[in-house]
């Protein structure tokens, strides 16, 4: 089975778990192989495994001892940072010069596909920066951290069907009210209503609705509220994105010098490779590949590369091979290869992005009947998409049963 989008979740919040049980598959949830809580990151020419717990700092060789000791210090770390503060300068500030360097620069890459100094922690991660505001250190923050009740699946889940099953079973739960295969054009408004114009299947103009939420990319949202607000498409058409490539390959892992057992690597600039990471799909969730197969999917682009998506696959495979072989070693042979493009694909919550939001949101309010929803407002993550649905959908009810 091949995921082109979120692989998995692991909640922080009821909501996504409540939703898959709305639209009837909960009980397609299932949980990772227990070798996905490790985790690794690529420096000096090797994936090295990052620490379970504090207590496996000592024998982690992902940052120098100094480095190391340097992170143990973050609980008596004076708070500070200002609402604008970037992800790099948060890290340094916490966690110190290294893990800055190697662990922020890793992690971003492999959450939204950009670079820790251009984004705004607030926005790219809220939930560590409230714990640094609620609690006065990340160590603290998480051990104090609970999960949600009512979770099915122990530590990170998927659904049996793939990620995309979740709104297929929405989707279908609409029946015929939902028109997924039709581009709406316009929308304009008439009789305190919103129309909408269509292409496809049921073109034509729509009957009125009293409320839309607009839960399409900035861009696409800029362009049909461009005739009723220029200052709200304005806001949106400045929200940039990272494109992303990702790469299947199916290899066998028995071969490897370097065996997966783990979630996967991510990779920090400044390392001579040039993907951004790895996830061994069939090492997180064995039932992705046949028996005696193994499944891994490389993640590329970004804004490290951004033009990488309008190369041919053959150019994009002859850096993704030579990368994957010299983080596995000898033995990595591709059996089989996939390339997949996505040219708008995560929202770079840049510094001042808050600010942004807050704009658009109060530009969006002076439009009856419109709400906004999407990763570029509330978080990138699937749980956090699905909140920002929910909230937008809330809001419009409110409104016009009022």
């Amino acid at each position: 089975m091949l995921e082109w989008g979120p692989h998995s979740v692991l909640p922080s919040s009821p909501r996504l778990i409540q939703l898959a049980e709305e639209a009837g598959i909960s009980d397609s949830w299932t949980s990772a192989a227990g070798a996905a809580r490790r985790r690794y990151v690529y420096r000096a020419g090797k994936a090295r495994a990052l620490p379970g717990s504090p207590f496996g700092i000592p024998f982690s060789t992902a940052l120098s001892p100094f480095g190391w000791l340097r992170v143990l210090t973050e609980p008596f770390r004076s708070n500070g940072g200002s609402e604008e503060e970037s992800v790099k300068d948060f890290f340094q500030r916490r966690l110190g010069t290294e893990a800055a360097r190697i662990l922020a620069d890793a992690m971003v890459a492999g959450i939204s596909g950009g670079v820790p100094e251009d984004l705004e922690m607030a926005s790219f991660a809220p939930a560590v920066a409230e714990m640094e505001r609620k609690h006065g250190s990340l160590f603290k923050g998480l051990i104090s951290r609970s999960r949600p009740k009512g979770v099915p699946f122990r530590g990170t889940g998927t659904l049996k069907t793939g990620m995309q099953s979740l709104p297929e079973a929405l989707a279908r739960g609409l029946g015929e009210a939902y028109q997924g295969s039709n581009t709406v054009t316009e929308m304009y408004r008439e009789n305190h209503q919103w129309n909408l114009s269509v292409e496809g299947a049921y073109s034509g103009d729509t009957d009125g609705f009293d409320g839309v939420v607009l839960a399409t990319p900035s861009a696409v949202s800029a362009k049909l509220a461009r005739p009723h607000n220029l200052r709200l498409s304005g806001l949106l058409e400045s929200i940039s994105y990272a494109s992303m490539v990702l790469v299947q390959i199916a290899y066998d892992a028995s071969k490897c010098r370097f065996k997966p057992d783990g979630f996967g690597f991510l990779v920090p600039r400044q390392q001579s490779l040039q993907i951004l990471g790895a996830i061994w799909s069939s090492s997180v969730f064995p039932w992705r590949a046949p028996s005696g197969r193994d499944l891994a999917t490389v993640f590329m682009g970004g804004t490290r590369d951004p033009l990488l998506g309008e190369r041919s696959d053959e150019e994009i495979l002859e850096r993704a091979i030579p990368d994957m072989q010299r983080a596995h070693g000898s033995g990595f042979e591709a059996d089989w290869c996939e390339v997949g493009r996505a040219p708008v694909a995560i929202p770079q919550a840049r510094r001042g992005h808050g600010r942004k939001v807050y704009a658009l949101r109060n530009e969006c309010s002076l439009l009856d009947g419109l709400e906004l929803a999407g990763g570029y407002l509330d978080g990138i993550s699937l749980e956090n998409c699905a909140r920002s649905g929910q909230w937008a959908a809330e809001r419009l009810l409110q409104e016009t049963s009022s």
